[in-house]
């Protein structure tokens, strides 16, 4: 692959991995319109590269995370040690359905343009009645009960539909239950963490088995642009859900959406 694909791809998945607005459909858009075919050593590269955004971005609370599941951790901030089981418990239902659906090759059967289509209105459209509903709940991540938390785990696992957008279903299971704009954000990105750890793990052993094939040029300049971009938007989301609210990125999914099932199916 050249290396002008790549620097699309990369800025498309940078830009479009923490906004509700669904990587996954912008991605098979664009190697439609640009004629591309998938290579799953760049797509490794191009998560990863988000991944270090949102590790870097949030370093604190990365850090205090990893002390907390170290062994014989005693975390003495209540609110934190409540945030970190938020995460932990959030992660468990897309881990083992996610788990569940990678074996069967359940996903693959979604993955058509069709059908990212629908998936793109239909969640952008739950996304808002949930944003707007919730728009007078101020609920703070830490002060999560297990339950509500669950909801947001559960709510998670819509993920693994080509089109929902990861980003997309924790904002809306986050707002569901009431937890403001910015916390609801946030939780959607900290939350990537473990999904990306243990969606590209899997993969990077089977690229392991064979090195030869890889252009390991591509894979730096994929790394290195979707964390620009990834580090980027991570900013531009929380800036703006501080005092707006979901609707243009809902109007954006409709109008997308719509073209997919227009123009591309």
């Amino acid at each position: 692959m050249y290396l002008f694909p790549v620097i699309i791809l990369a800025i498309i998945q940078g830009i479009t991995e923490f906004l509700p607005i669904s990587s996954s459909a912008h991605l098979l858009i664009t190697a439609e319109i640009i004629n591309i075919s998938e290579s799953l050593s760049l797509d490794i590269s191009l998560h990863l590269g988000t991944l270090m955004a949102v590790l870097i971005y949030f370093r604190i609370e990365t850090l205090n995370f990893i002390k907390f599941i170290m062994p014989f951790s005693s975390p003495k901030k209540t609110a934190q040690k409540n945030i970190n089981q938020n995460l932990i418990i959030a992660s468990l239902p897309i881990i083992f359905i996610g788990g569940i659906t990678y074996i069967s090759g359940f996903a693959e059967l979604l993955r058509n343009l069709h059908f990212i289509g629908l998936s793109t209105i239909v969640f952008g459209l739950a996304l808002y009645f949930a944003d707007i509903r919730s728009n007078t709940e101020n609920l703070t991540l830490d002060k999560l009960s297990i339950r509500k938390t669950l909801i947001i785990g559960l709510c998670q696992v819509f993920a693994i539909i080509p089109g929902a957008s990861r980003a997309g279903v924790v904002y809306t299971g986050s707002r569901i239950v009431g937890l403001n704009r910015v916390d609801a954000a946030k939780f959607s990105m900290l939350l990537s963490i473990p999904v990306i750890v243990i969606s590209a793990s899997i993969p990077i052993i089977e690229i392991i088995s064979d090195p030869i094939s890889i252009n390991f040029l591509n894979l730096f300049f994929g790394f290195v642009i979707a964390f620009l971009t990834a580090y980027f938007s991570i900013g531009l989301l929380l800036n703006w859900v501080k005092k707006n609210s979901m609707t243009p990125f809902v109007i954006y999914r409709i109008i997308l959406g719509s073209v997919i099932l227009i123009y591309f199916t």
